[in-house]
């Protein structure tokens, strides 16, 4: 399932002498993610870690919360993606989550998206595919209070690596294609007026990827 995602917060671990963070953190994150499940059903939220250096893959991270009462391993996906234990004793605690890595040399991410489900080739048309960016800002005020709103430039469509996409968008003034890059990815650039006239937009095959675009 296709999904538009958005890198919310990112930060080292750091620690004395190997990468840390304190669970506390990612109590609280996990909390605001509990609640914005509830009120927004079409949300994917999730935290995730990796090396900065590209020679540390993600099955060489091992990763455990350190309690006074014995080491808690921390389980991740394949893309880094974990959860730790919700406990009150450990909240209190507060110990730090370790990775078997150097101080300095682990980035955090706080990713928050929106479900899009299945890309449809025709039949689409371009507020469907572009008004769910406008709620992220929301979500993400709502998340961390007092973050100004990003800066969107617009949707970015990711076909395999085997595979090239074409999107046209049917607008008035006449079709506007859009053609993948090197990386197999494009981007539909996201203006007001074209979401005012919602062209119909026609894809040469579903997309594996929908993320946000953010002004660089």
């Amino acid at each position: 399932m296709a999904f538009c995602s958005l890198l919310f917060l990112s930060l080292p671990l750091r620690a004395a002498d190997q990468a840390s963070l304190p669970y506390a953190l990612i109590y609280q994150i996990q909390h605001r993610e509990a609640g914005l499940a509830l009120s927004h059903t079409n949300l994917q939220v999730f935290v995730r870690m990796k090396s900065s250096l590209p020679e540390v893959k993600i099955a060489d991270l091992k990763v455990y919360i350190d309690s006074k009462g014995g080491p808690i391993p921390v389980a991740l996906d394949t893309n880094g993606i974990f959860s730790v234990p919700m406990r009150d004793s450990l909240l209190a605690e507060n110990p730090p989550i370790l990775v078997n890595q150097p101080k300095g040399t682990m980035v955090f991410a706080w990713y928050v998206g929106l479900l899009v489900g299945e890309t449809p080739t025709n039949g689409i048309r371009y507020s469907a595919l572009m008004r769910p960016l406008k709620e992220l800002e929301g979500i993400r005020a709502e998340m961390v209070p007092g973050v100004s709103s990003m800066t969107i430039r617009g949707l970015k469509l990711v076909w395999p690596k085997d595979q090239d996409g074409t999107i046209v968008v049917h607008a008035k003034a006449g079709d506007r294609t859009f053609k993948t890059d090197s990386a197999h990815e494009l981007v539909i650039p996201w203006q007001p007026s074209l979401l005012e006239e919602d062209p119909p937009i026609s894809l040469s095959s579903p997309p594996e990827k929908v993320d946000v675009a953010n002004e660089e």
